[in-house]
């Protein structure tokens, strides 16, 4: 049985965790709790890129097996925290709508897309100057309650504390004393703090998020334009979000605050009450492609990082591809292996 530490409790650590146990190793998560973004984030899974309106990268392939695996711990655990949605695409010109109507019938984008009706061209109460699209095989996740879920399976050792690098041996694979068959870093945007992968490319992206009060807004349906909303219950709602690059700063902001109720006035102009606000930080890369892959020195340590806002969609069959390279040498995919920012 391989024993294996994972560095970061996150959306990546912890699905990467699952994989590895399901392929029989004994793991370790080690994480200190200090940034909480795969928490705060709203767990929107999306297949659609807006404005171009394509799909997201490996959709086909993400989208059905992320359901199964979040079903399977939906089902093993006996806790609910993933919900089927819709989302509704506002317009925000003619040119994104006819980019719909010319990919809706075509078989690439039919599984994604119905077909615009009448009351798509005319709902109401919400600005509509373009019409608007819905967007099919959607899902979200309570983040929370997943990340809980997770973080409490008996086969998974959790420990809450900082990694401490100077205890670690990378060439015997020994950390405080111990050995390991490998360490795999997951530390989102405080990886630049890693001795041995602080070069790669990983930035910080800071997001903040609302949580309001309102009547009138639609609790089936997730909106989008400027922002999005998804209802979470009792007339409340997640208002998202905004995109600060280059920061760590996790500082709540009155600009930032402004901008998402700004922006949601592209939806409605229903009165709305601010409950909360949150903000994170994301790890996003120059060419948004994850960054997965081995040390080029050091053959214990493993690099697993950079999914960014796609995360809650790609983490599932991701931590799986990549528990198979740690395990089996398995490759990994083309646009994913570390190896192409060396080369």
């Amino acid at each position: 049985m391989q024993k294996i530490i994972i560095v970061g409790g996150g959306l990546a650590g912890s699905c990467l965790g699952v994989q590895l146990v399901a392929s029989g190793c004994d793991v370790t998560v080690i994480d200190s709790g200090v940034n909480h973004s795969s928490r705060v984030a709203a767990g929107m899974i999306n297949p659609l890129v807006f404005r171009r309106m394509t799909k997201s990268w490996r959709v086909d392939e993400f989208i059905p097996y992320a359901e199964a695996f979040y079903q399977l711990i939906e089902q093993t655990s006996g806790i609910s925290f993933f919900h089927e949605t819709t989302i509704r695409r506002f317009f925000s010109s003619e040119q994104e709508r006819n980019f719909w109507l010319e990919r809706q019938q075509t078989d690439d984008f039919s599984a994604y897309m119905h077909v615009i009706n009448e009351e798509d061209e005319t709902v109401f109460p919400y600005a509509n100057q373009f019409g608007s699209g819905r967007v099919k095989n959607c899902f979200y996740l309570d983040t929370t309650t997943l990340l809980d879920v997770l973080h409490s399976l008996p086969e998974i050792h959790l420990r809450r504390e900082s990694f401490d690098y100077t205890e670690l041996n990378p060439a015997a694979g020994t950390y405080q004393g111990e050995h390991f068959d490998s360490i795999i870093f997951c530390e989102g945007y405080q990886s630049k703090h890693n001795p041995w992968f602080g070069t790669l490319p990983v930035d910080s992206t800071k997001g903040e998020i609302l949580t309001v009060e309102t009547e009138g807004l639609s609790r089936e349906e997730s909106l989008n334009r400027k922002c999005f909303t998804l209802h979470t219950g009792n007339g409340r709602y997640k208002v998202g979000a905004t995109y600060v690059w280059h920061t760590d700063d996790t500082t709540l902001t009155e600009e930032g605050k402004n901008l998402l109720l700004d922006n949601l006035r592209y939806l409605t102009d229903l009165p709305v009450t601010v409950v909360a606000q949150h903000a994170g930080v994301r790890p996003t890369t120059p060419d948004r492609r994850p960054l997965m892959g081995k040390h080029v020195i050091y053959d214990k340590l493993f690099f697993f990082n950079g999914l960014g806002t796609k995360g809650y969609m790609m983490a599932p069959l991701l931590s799986k591809e990549m528990a198979d390279f740690v395990t089996k040498e398995t490759p990994l995919h083309t646009e994913c292996n570390l190896n192409r920012i060396r080369s």
